[in-house]
């Protein structure tokens, strides 16, 4: 589950930019998802709440009490946000009634699914790892090909494509944990 620490917050609002890259990369995928679980929006539309949404933190960070989850604070910013761009459009007249009433607040389950995808991006991105154990991995473990035939189109044993997929698993398992302890 993705978590805010008093340390990230701190510094978010002293500017560093090195968490801003990382508040980045685990936040907005998660935002935009958000948005477009709720609302018919399109590509562009969803882009831009999000950049007003993060303009409007950029700008709030360094006043920012904490009073309550940190999470609460962003989705409601993005809500606002949403809430002004849909103003603009009079097709969406009809639903921003009901959206402005209903908090946007991600599920446990959707937290624990960002967290994934936060970690599978993490460890895909890690130039440690070569690029067919990657490919192995994305077309056995998410795409579910059949082992044999990823071996055989990669020119590797069938039991290097079983330890790719168990050992990025591990390494995925571990980015979580690192990611729970990072933003609790």
């Amino acid at each position: 589950m993705l978590k805010t620490t008093e340390t990230l917050l701190e510094k978010l609002a002293r500017n560093d930019q090195n968490r801003w890259a990382r508040f980045y990369g685990d936040y907005v995928p998660w935002i935009e998802r958000t948005l477009c679980a709720k609302l018919p929006l399109s590509r562009e539309d969803s882009e831009e709440i999000v950049h007003d949404t993060l303009v409007e933190l950029v700008r709030a960070m360094p006043n920012y009490k904490k009073r309550g989850a940190f999470h609460s604070f962003l989705f409601k910013i993005a809500q606002n946000k949403a809430i002004d761009r849909l103003r603009k459009d009079a097709r969406y007249a009809a639903r921003l009634e009901k959206f402005a009433q209903e908090p946007l607040e991600p599920s446990p389950q959707e937290f624990q699914n960002e967290t994934f995808l936060a970690a599978l991006r993490r460890v895909m991105a890690d130039d440690s790892i070569s690029g067919i154990v990657k490919i192995a991995f994305r077309r056995y473990a998410q795409e579910g090909e059949d082992a044999r035939k990823v071996a055989e189109d990669l020119g590797m044993d069938v039991n290097a494509v079983y330890q790719i997929k168990n050992r990025l698993k591990a390494k995925i398992k571990a980015e979580m944990e690192r990611l729970r302890i990072e933003y609790e």
